[in-house]
């Protein structure tokens, strides 16, 4: 049996192949999309994160915090005379498929009442959550002790 196609079926065929092929192309870009708005939305926690303790704005720093329960701890008394020096990161990673993020910073400190400025390493671990749309950072807080 020979199976002739007119002209308007063949090209019925090419427009159905190039729409699939549209809609594939947008998939895959909105799925890219989809993560670089994740990763520049951690960029921009980050430095919120960053801007909070170098500036001694300890009650922000603490809302970038995931606590286990429902209500904020209360922020340490004897942060207020707490003071950054230094805020280096010395690493970071980046897990798209659990949608975690690392950081190590290098925090140098000192407080207002001895002046003695001292060091500190922080392991920061950020997950993001979908139904929130943020990135939290689930690891404790330094303790700038």
């Amino acid at each position: 049996m020979l199976t002739v196609y007119s002209k308007d079926h063949s090209n019925r065929r090419q427009k159905i192949f190039a729409n699939l092929t549209i809609c594939m192309l947008l998939i895959a870009l909105g799925a890219c999309a989809t993560t670089f708005d994740k990763m520049d939305r951690l960029n921009s926690t980050l430095r919120g994160y960053e801007k909070a303790l170098r500036w001694a704005k300890f009650d922000i720093a603490y809302s970038y915090h995931k606590w286990d329960t429902k209500e904020q701890p209360s922020i340490p008394e004897y942060l207020k005379n707490i003071r950054l020096t230094n805020y280096g990161v010395s690493n970071s990673s980046f897990d798209e498929k659990t949608m975690t993020a690392k950081q190590t910073v290098a925090i140098s400190f000192y407080n207002k009442n001895n002046l003695r400025e001292r060091s500190l390493e922080d392991k920061q671990r950020w997950k993001y959550f979908p139904d929130e749309e943020r990135w939290y950072l689930m690891s404790k807080p330094p303790t700038f002790q």
